[in-house]
């Protein structure tokens, strides 16, 4: 998911996002903290300590009072942000540069709009070979020499790596600036983790993450519709089984199981409000559910659309909670 960066301290080399020391840099999952709140969490739970609510709320209160970077920088960055900075990029793209060449699959967003952009070819990277993707009506050649190889963020540079000993240029839209190797140009410097509108719902991340139903999946719609009028998909997840908690009742089972089905979005887990509407509607009974469901699953992310109710799921379980409502993660 995220490595540990790993930065020169009197002891050694020192992640700032989970604080492990280590002698030597190498490459380690990151065991990411929201700040000096987790920290003394982990603590009182490892000496047998359980935590109220009491405790829940100064935690939460301590991590934003010092955050980690990952959390202090920590969004979710829209598909409209990328290509306006993908724009944005092409005021940094010499002019002797005549061909776009996309990293697929991510890349191939930002390619295709800087090639539009600036009325050159547009290419693909695949399997080891730069083949055209096609140029439209209104160009007259599919040839280029100077290639600019584009890719939507690099992490930790695996992919330039892969383009070396290729002749061009590289860049990314954003950059994680504590990568070992950057390309040639980029639009934006971006703290990890790298919370991506355009792939994170088909991600490493999906293994421990949970998801909210409507707002997420699906487009918000009243309940009285739910059975009546088919709901508009907004995320898809594909590439495995997930885990979904709604605040849908119970007896809605049938028709939500339908609909996914219909979308061919895979879960293991289908939990739901199991309750009334009355109960339901009481303040704070849905975050709380959600909560309670969600620390029972193990997980550490959770992909919530409600503004309100994704604060107070992050505030009682101290969870990543990602907001798709104004992207903020809480």
């Amino acid at each position: 998911m995220v490595n540990c960066i790993f930065k020169k301290t009197d002891n050694g080399y020192t992640c700032p996002n989970c604080g492990v020391t280590k002698q030597k840099k190498t490459r380690r999952n990151c065991g990411l903290k929201k700040g000096i709140g987790d920290t003394i969490s982990n603590v009182t739970k490892a000496i047998g300590v359980k935590p109220c609510g009491g405790c829940n709320k100064r935690r939460a209160k301590l991590n934003k009072l010092k955050p980690t970077p990952a959390y202090k920088n920590a969004r979710l960055i829209y598909t409209s942000e990328l290509i306006a900075n993908a724009v944005r990029l092409c005021e940094q793209i010499p002019v002797y540069v005549d061909g776009i060449c996309g990293i697929p699959r991510s890349g191939m967003l930002p390619a295709s709009v800087i090639a539009t952009h600036l009325h050159l070819p547009l290419f693909s990277f695949n399997g080891g070979y730069v083949r055209s993707v096609g140029k439209g009506t209104r160009l007259n050649d599919t040839t280029a020499s100077n290639i600019l190889f584009v890719d939507d963020t690099t992490m930790m540079g695996n992919t330039l790596k892969r383009l070396e000993g290729l002749v061009g240029m590289t860049a990314s839209v954003y950059v994680n600036p504590h990568s070992p190797r950057k390309p040639d140009i980029y639009a934006e410097e971006l703290e990890p983790p790298h919370l991506l509108e355009w792939n994170l719902f088909n991600s490493g991340y999906l293994t421990n993450m949970a998801f909210d139903f409507d707002g997420v999946l699906c487009h918000d719609q009243p309940p009285e519709d739910w059975g009546t009028v088919t709901a508009r998909p907004r995320y898809l997840p594909r590439k495995e089984p997930i885990t979904i908690i709604t605040g849908r009742l119970e007896r809605d089972r049938l028709v939500s199981e339908a609909w996914l089905k219909d979308h061919k979005v895979k879960y293991n887990q289908l939990i739901m409000f199991d309750g009334t509407e009355a109960e339901r509607s009481r303040p704070q009974a849905v975050s709380k559910y959600k909560a309670e469901a969600f620390e029972a699953t193990g997980k550490d992310w959770f992909v919530e659309s409600c503004q309100q109710q994704a604060q107070e799921i992050a505030e009682f379980t101290g969870a990543w909670v990602i907001c798709t409502e104004n992207g903020r993660v809480y």
